[in-house]
Protein backbone atom coordinates (compact mmCIF):
# COMPACT_ATOMS: atom_id res chain seq x y z
CA UNK A 1 0.00 0.00 0.00
CA UNK A 2 1.20 3.44 -0.76
CA UNK A 3 0.58 6.64 1.01
CA UNK A 4 1.26 10.43 0.48
CA UNK A 5 1.71 13.09 2.62
CA UNK A 6 2.78 16.51 2.05
CA UNK A 7 3.48 18.97 5.65
CA UNK A 8 2.44 16.39 7.48
CA UNK A 9 -0.75 15.59 6.10
CA UNK A 10 -1.76 12.46 3.62
CA UNK A 11 -2.79 13.81 0.21
CA UNK A 12 -4.84 11.96 -1.99
CA UNK A 13 -2.63 10.10 -4.62
CA UNK A 14 -3.75 8.13 -7.67
CA UNK A 15 -1.80 5.28 -6.95
CA UNK A 16 -2.77 3.57 -3.17
CA UNK A 17 -1.53 0.24 -4.13
CA UNK A 18 1.10 -1.47 -5.94
CA UNK A 19 0.89 -5.39 -7.16
CA UNK A 20 2.13 -7.02 -10.03
CA UNK A 21 -0.15 -8.73 -12.26
CA UNK A 22 -0.72 -12.45 -11.18
CA UNK A 23 -0.50 -13.09 -15.20
CA UNK A 24 3.31 -12.80 -15.53
CA UNK A 25 5.45 -14.66 -14.15
CA UNK A 26 7.30 -14.15 -10.88
CA UNK A 27 10.40 -12.50 -12.13
CA UNK A 28 8.54 -10.64 -14.76
CA UNK A 29 6.17 -9.49 -11.80
CA UNK A 30 8.88 -8.51 -9.68
CA UNK A 31 10.57 -6.17 -12.88
CA UNK A 32 6.99 -4.89 -13.28
CA UNK A 33 6.36 -3.87 -10.04
CA UNK A 34 9.94 -2.12 -10.16
CA UNK A 35 9.04 0.06 -13.58
CA UNK A 36 5.46 0.84 -11.67
CA UNK A 37 7.60 2.08 -8.27
CA UNK A 38 9.92 3.95 -10.70
CA UNK A 39 7.20 5.86 -12.31
CA UNK A 40 5.72 6.75 -8.73
CA UNK A 41 8.67 8.07 -8.15
CA UNK A 42 9.09 10.13 -10.85
CA UNK A 43 4.94 11.52 -9.97
CA UNK A 44 5.82 11.96 -6.83
CA UNK A 45 9.18 12.92 -6.54
CA UNK A 46 9.64 12.23 -2.91
CA UNK A 47 12.20 13.36 -0.46
CA UNK A 48 12.07 9.89 1.33
CA UNK A 49 10.61 6.88 1.56
CA UNK A 50 9.47 5.01 4.00
CA UNK A 51 8.94 1.10 4.68
CA UNK A 52 6.57 0.08 7.58
CA UNK A 53 8.17 -3.23 9.07
CA UNK A 54 5.39 -5.64 10.65
CA UNK A 55 5.14 -5.61 14.45
CA UNK A 56 7.89 -7.38 16.81
CA UNK A 57 6.41 -10.57 17.62
CA UNK A 58 5.47 -11.04 13.84
CA UNK A 59 5.52 -14.42 13.05
CA UNK A 60 4.99 -16.02 9.51
CA UNK A 61 6.45 -18.59 7.93
CA UNK A 62 8.79 -18.16 5.08
CA UNK A 63 6.22 -18.76 2.23
CA UNK A 64 3.87 -15.81 3.75
CA UNK A 65 6.87 -13.50 4.18
CA UNK A 66 8.74 -13.64 1.15
CA UNK A 67 6.59 -11.50 -1.28
CA UNK A 68 6.88 -7.95 1.23
CA UNK A 69 10.23 -8.98 1.41
CA UNK A 70 11.05 -9.11 -2.34
CA UNK A 71 8.42 -6.02 -3.01
CA UNK A 72 10.30 -4.24 -0.07
CA UNK A 73 13.65 -5.00 -1.95
CA UNK A 74 12.25 -4.02 -4.88
CA UNK A 75 10.95 -0.96 -3.97
CA UNK A 76 14.56 -0.15 -2.13
CA UNK A 77 16.77 -0.96 -5.64
CA UNK A 78 14.15 1.47 -7.23
CA UNK A 79 14.55 3.79 -4.74
CA UNK A 80 18.12 3.67 -4.64
CA UNK A 81 18.26 3.71 -8.10
CA UNK A 82 16.54 6.91 -8.02
CA UNK A 83 18.99 8.85 -5.48
CA UNK A 84 16.10 8.57 -3.29
CA UNK A 85 16.98 7.52 0.67
CA UNK A 86 14.45 4.43 1.98
CA UNK A 87 14.21 4.55 6.11
CA UNK A 88 12.96 0.78 7.14
CA UNK A 89 10.86 2.35 9.85
CA UNK A 90 10.17 -0.20 13.01
CA UNK A 91 6.87 0.35 14.27
CA UNK A 92 7.82 1.64 17.86
CA UNK A 93 10.07 4.47 16.03
CA UNK A 94 6.07 5.01 14.11
CA UNK A 95 4.62 5.01 17.48
CA UNK A 96 7.25 7.57 18.94
CA UNK A 97 7.26 9.69 15.97
CA UNK A 98 2.98 10.19 15.80
CA UNK A 99 2.80 10.52 19.61
CA UNK A 100 0.39 7.08 20.01
CA UNK A 101 0.65 4.71 22.68
CA UNK A 102 3.15 1.90 23.26
CA UNK A 103 0.41 -0.57 23.90
CA UNK A 104 -2.27 -2.14 21.43
CA UNK A 105 -1.62 -2.32 17.83
CA UNK A 106 -0.89 0.14 15.73
CA UNK A 107 -3.78 0.32 13.78
CA UNK A 108 -5.89 0.99 17.08
CA UNK A 109 -4.22 3.97 17.03
CA UNK A 110 -4.68 5.32 13.23
CA UNK A 111 -7.31 7.76 13.92
CA UNK A 112 -5.36 9.76 16.81
CA UNK A 113 -2.93 10.56 13.68
CA UNK A 114 -5.39 10.75 10.46
CA UNK A 115 -8.56 11.33 11.38
CA UNK A 116 -10.08 10.42 7.94
CA UNK A 117 -9.82 8.13 5.91
CA UNK A 118 -7.93 9.03 2.62
CA UNK A 119 -8.34 6.32 -0.53
CA UNK A 120 -10.12 3.11 -1.32
CA UNK A 121 -7.89 1.59 0.26
CA UNK A 122 -7.77 2.33 3.81
CA UNK A 123 -9.10 -0.23 6.36
CA UNK A 124 -6.70 -2.80 3.69
CA UNK A 125 -3.44 -1.52 4.83
CA UNK A 126 -3.33 1.61 3.52
CA UNK A 127 -3.42 3.37 7.18
CA UNK A 128 -0.19 1.56 8.10
CA UNK A 129 1.18 3.28 4.89
CA UNK A 130 -0.31 6.24 5.82
CA UNK A 131 1.37 6.37 9.80
CA UNK A 132 5.05 5.66 7.66
CA UNK A 133 4.28 8.78 5.32
CA UNK A 134 3.42 10.80 8.31
CA UNK A 135 5.90 9.80 11.02
CA UNK A 136 8.66 12.39 10.22
CA UNK A 137 11.69 11.99 12.22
Amino acid sequence: MLAVAEDGEVVPHSREKMKGSGLLEANDRLEAVRRDVVRVLEEVNPDEVRILMPEQRYEASYPQMAPRVALETVVRLACSGAGISVEMLNRASARSRVGVSKTGRLEDHIREVVSEPVGKYWNAGRNLAAIAAVADP
